[in-house]
């Protein structure tokens, strides 16, 4: 009986070693990506005066979730002429971008024109169509 216990103590002891050092391996590969930092890509869009619209949500967000396909479809349809930038406000490098937008509810979607200026921010679930109506406002 007392081999049992030792046994599946350290089974158990093995089950959360893997589990801690898989977390790590992950945590260090997401931390090593190529891309770049939605910052970075804010800055690029501002210098080459293209209009944008930035993003910001949460993956535990039901809204910011439902405006993924929505999103994803007005950024084929204006993909030569508007920018998108995701920023997910949950990243520690996120921060700042979501204070200086003053981003208090999620999803929060603000419009920058090609001036460099906010033109529009919409909070919320809102469908294609009013988003779309967003984006035409936003290249004229």
């Amino acid at each position: 009986m007392r081999i049992e216990k030792k046994i599946i103590r350290l089974g158990i002891f093995l089950l959360i070693i893997i589990s801690l050092i898989i977390s790590l391996i992950s945590l260090s590969m997401s931390n090593t990506t190529k891309s770049k930092l939605p910052k970075d890509i804010i800055d690029e869009l501002l210098k080459n005066k293209k209009p944008f619209v930035i993003d910001f949500y949460a993956d535990w967000c039901p809204p910011c979730q439902a405006m993924k396909p929505i999103m994803e479809e007005l950024e084929k349809r204006y993909k030569d002429k508007i920018g998108i930038v995701r920023v997910n406000v949950d990243l520690s490098q996120n921060r700042s971008l979501a204070i200086k937008y003053r981003v208090f509810s999620i999803p929060t979607f603000v419009f920058i024109d090609s001036k460099g200026k906010v033109s529009n921010i919409i909070v919320g679930y809102k469908r294609l169509e009013v988003m779309e109506n967003e984006f035409r406002k936003l290249l004229q």
